[in-house]
C-alpha cells in the first residue's frame, strides 16, 4: 500500500495536536500550519471569502489550488462554516486523502478544557507551563464564565459533528473514527497504537522509533488543577455534567 496524505477532523480539545504533530513527523507529504482554514491562519483568506460571498465555486476552486501539493492537514469544523468543512472533505477525499475522524468520548471532560483554555488563554503546553503557575499562586485571577456561551457551545459542537458523520456516511467517504480515550489510554501500549495509525497513512514505523516519544510522553496540561479558580467552578461542573451524553 503507498502511502497517502491525511485530513484529521476533530473538535478543539481532542488531541488533535499531538496526534497531527505525530503523524506529521513520519509522513513525506507537506506540513501544513494547524487549522488552516481558520481567519487568522495560512488558509484563512479563503474562509473571509466565503462568509462574505457564499461562493461555493470559488471556495472549491480555491481549494482545489491548494490541495495540489496534497498537504497533510488537521480541521476542527465546530466553529466554521460547514459548507467549508464539506467542501474540504469532499475535496480530500477525491485526491485520496486517508481521512480521520477524531473525537473524545467523555465530553465534559472535552467542554471543562476548553472553557479553561479560553479562560487562562493557554491552549497549549507551554502556554499553560508559562500561565498557570501564576494561578496556582495567586498572581493572576480568572473570570466568572458565561454558563450560557457553554451551553450554546456545546450544542453548536454537536451539532457539527452530527453534520461530519452524516456526510461521511451519505456520501460513503471511507474514514477512521479515533477516540481520544482509545489512543492516549495510559495502559503501555500507546506506542502500538501510533504505530497502527500510522499503517491507515500506508506507512510503517517501527515500535523503536525515536519520533514516538513526543507522542508516547503526552502529558495533560492540567486544566483540573485550574478548575477551582473560576469563580463559578461549581456551577460549571454542573452544567458540562448535564451536557455530557456519557
Amino acid at each position: 500500500m503507498s502511502e497517502r496524505p491525511y485530513l484529521i477532523l476533530t473538535l478543539r480539545r481532542t488531541g488533535g495536536t499531538s496526534l497531527m504533530s505525530f503523524l506529521a513527523r513520519v509522513s513525506s507529504f507537506p506540513p501544513l500550519q494547524h487549522e488552516p482554514l481558520n481567519a487568522d491562519r495560512v488558509w484563512g483568506p479563503l474562509t473571509k471569502a466565503f462568509r462574505k460571498t457564499g461562493d461555493a465555486a470559488a471556495l472549491e476552486a480555491a481549494l482545489a489550488q491548494r490541495l495540489e501539493r496534497r498537504p497533510n492537514i488537521k480541521h476542527c469544523f465546530e466553529f466554521l462554516p460547514y459548507r467549508i468543512t464539506l467542501a474540504l472533505i469532499e475535496a480530500c477525499a477525491a485526491r485520496d486523502y486517508a481521512i480521520f475522524l477524531l473525537t473524545r468520548r467523555d465530553e465534559a471532560s472535552r467542554l471543562r478544557s476548553l472553557v479553561v483554555a479560553q479562560a487562562t488563554g493557554a491552549w497549549g503546553t507551554q502556554q499553560a507551563a508559562e500561565i498557570y503557575p501564576r494561578i496556582l499562586a495567586g498572581e493572576k485571577s480568572l473570570a466568572a464564565v458565561d454558563l450560557e456561551t457553554v451551553r450554546k457551545r456545546a450544542a453548536a459542537d454537536a451539532a457539527a459533528l452530527g453534520m461530519v458523520l452524516r456526510f461521511l456516511r451519505h456520501r460513503r467517504i471511507a474514514h477512521d473514527w479515533l477516540l481520544f480515550e482509545e489512543i492516549y489510554a495510559r495502559d503501555g501500549g500507546i506506542e502500538a497504537r501510533a504505530c497502527e495509525i500510522a499503517t491507515r497513512i500506508g506507512l510503517a514505523v517501527a515500535a523503536d522509533d525515536p519520533r514516538l516519544e513526543a507522542f508516547a510522553e503526552r502529558a495533560g496540561q492540567g486544566s483540573a488543577d485550574i478548575l477551582p479558580f473560576l469563580p463559578n467552578a461549581e456551577a460549571l461542573g454542573a452544567l458540562v455534567e448535564e451536557l455530557s451524553l456519557t
